[in-house]
């Protein structure tokens, strides 16, 4: 066993026969904290269901997942070095992974998978293709901390696992390393009660199979749906949080061989410009374009920015009298600032705001002095649809430091930015990609309770969502100034 002095202990209790290779990777995170010495436990448990695990075997083999993956189960061997065999007197903090509790102090923390504490939990909800709400109690039962994660893939369990056990390493970091007062809202529900059989895995993998088959079979029939833009003139004292059905909205007409998404809009010498991302059908990468709205509508749209890599999420702004653009460079793994040196065709690259991160849909503002940056994070095998974290500066250019509470938020209903930020009744306020449903598939207003170095806390106001004129998803994002709003959705071909 490792031991280092001067450190805080925390003992993790694990089932030796589910030893998943995401509490590898936590016990490992937690060595590398300069203030943390942690220490493994192993208890004796239930197995996994066996037809969950022939079943995780299969995908492996059909699908090459030949990578390392979250729910891959190790030996003991893997916490060799940090194995505590003996009984200590000192425990320091413990976290039960067991889903029995093996330490009756009230410094504990336990997991709940839809409000118990087996991960059996986790596993039924992949076979009822939705996700499991997380939550850390202490040993009172109070909770501390909660999540909902998003799953991307609800056909692969292979790939569900990953996301809901990448989404929960988050939680237990931030449980061992954050000081939490507790008092967060529960996301417990009651969990099926249907046990694990094999009758429910072979009704898993045939759904599976005849949902990919479908998308097979749309795309080449080129029937598949897309997304496209949409925009529409208002009235400045409409509604900020409420939206008209897709029929209200004029369609940013595209040939077919690419898409127009992520709308935002500027004006600049009297004209209202439209950026949006650019995606090619051809060669699967996005560049920013932008158009001028003219007497018939916008104008199709030119591109105006391209890299290497691919780009999307133009979030385009004014400030000190230049204008600027940090558009979404997750492939980079940066956040790049760029300048207008000619508006709006040409940017010159200003500085590299954030760097060696997985950062989607950047957005900045001013609040209390400072800028800050609200962008959806990705953290190991993990999604972004689901995780906020929070980046703070004295000065647009930087330094930008992580906020101490990253992650902010960890749900698939409300974590993901979608557009700029916007004062409403004296609040600042915004939009935010609801993912409940697959991605894109609504909006959640969210206003801004308490925004400081300390804590940041939002509320969800309204979720809307766009379902006529056969739209499937969306808005996925929503930008607007005091005459002119779009959005975008996901359908069917014009």
């Amino acid at each position: 066993m490792i031991e280092v002095t001067g450190r805080r202990k925390v003992t993790i209790w694990l089932n030796r026969a589910r030893l998943w290779r995401w509490q590898h990777e936590l016990v490992t995170r937690l060595a590398r904290h300069p203030d943390i010495n942690p220490v493994v436990r192993l208890a004796d448990g239930p197995s996994p269901p066996r037809a969950f695990t022939l079943l995780l075997m299969l995908e492996k083999f059909a699908f090459r997942l030949h990578d390392d993956h979250a729910c891959d189960l190790l030996s003991e061997n893997a916490f060799e070095p940090y194995l505590e065999t003996w009984d200590a007197t000192d425990s320091g903090r413990v976290l039960d992974l067991t889903g029995h509790a093996q330490n009756g102090a009230l410094s504990d923390l336990k997991i709940l998978y839809d409000g118990t504490a087996s991960d059996d939990a986790a596993l039924l909800a992949v076979l009822d293709a939705r996700s499991p709400a997380l939550t850390i109690i202490d040993g009172e039962g109070r909770a501390l901390i909660a999540g909902l994660p998003a799953v991307e893939d609800k056909t692969v369990a292979v790939r569900a696992l990953d996301t809901i056990f990448s989404a929960l390493l988050q939680l237990c970091v931030k449980a061992v390393t954050v000081p939490l007062t507790g008092g967060v809202q529960s996301l417990s529900r009651p969990s099926t009660e249907n046990p694990m059989h094999s009758g429910r895995v072979l009704s898993f993998s045939a759904t599976a199979l005849a949902s990919k088959l479908n998308v097979r079979i749309a795309r080449l029939c080129h029937e598949a749906p897309r997304w496209f833009v949409a925009w529409r003139q208002i009235d400045a004292m409409e509604p900020r949080t409420s939206l008209p059905g897709a029929g209200a909205y004029h369609r940013l007409a595209d040939d077919g061989g690419r898409y127009y998404a992520d709308p935002f809009l500027f004006i600049a010498d009297g004209r209202t410009h439209l950026f949006v991302e650019e995606f090619d059908q051809m060669s699967g990468k996005g560049l920013i374009s932008a158009s001028v709205l003219g007497s018939g509508g916008f104008e199709r749209p030119k591109p105006v920015l391209e890299t290497q890599s691919h780009l999307s999420y133009p979030h385009v702004f004014a400030h000190a009298g230049a204008i600027w653009m940090i558009p979404e460079s997750l492939q980079s793994r940066t956040v790049d600032l760029y300048r207008a040196e000619r508006f709006p065709d040409r940017w010159v690259h200003e500085a590299t705001l954030l760097q060696n991160v997985e950062v989607s849909d950047a957005t900045v503002c001013q609040h209390g002095g400072l800028w800050w940056m609200f962008a959806a994070t990705r953290s190991w095998r993990g999604s972004n649809w689901d995780t906020l974290s929070v980046f703070w500066a004295p000065e647009l250019i930087g330094p930008w430091q992580p906020h101490a509470g990253n992650p902010i938020l960890l749900d698939h209903r409300c974590a993901r930015p979608a557009g700029d930020f916007f004062h409403h009744d004296g609040a600042l306020w915004r939009p935010a990609q609801d993912c409940s449903e697959g991605y894109g598939t609504g909006l959640a207003f969210c206003r801004i309770d308490l925004l400081d170095l300390e804590n940041v806390r939002q509320s969800v106001q309204k979720t809307v969502r766009v379902r006529d004129g056969g739209v499937r998803r969306g808005p996925h994002s929503l930008n607007r100034t005091s005459t002119i709003e779009t959005i975008d959705l996901y359908g069917a071909s014009a």
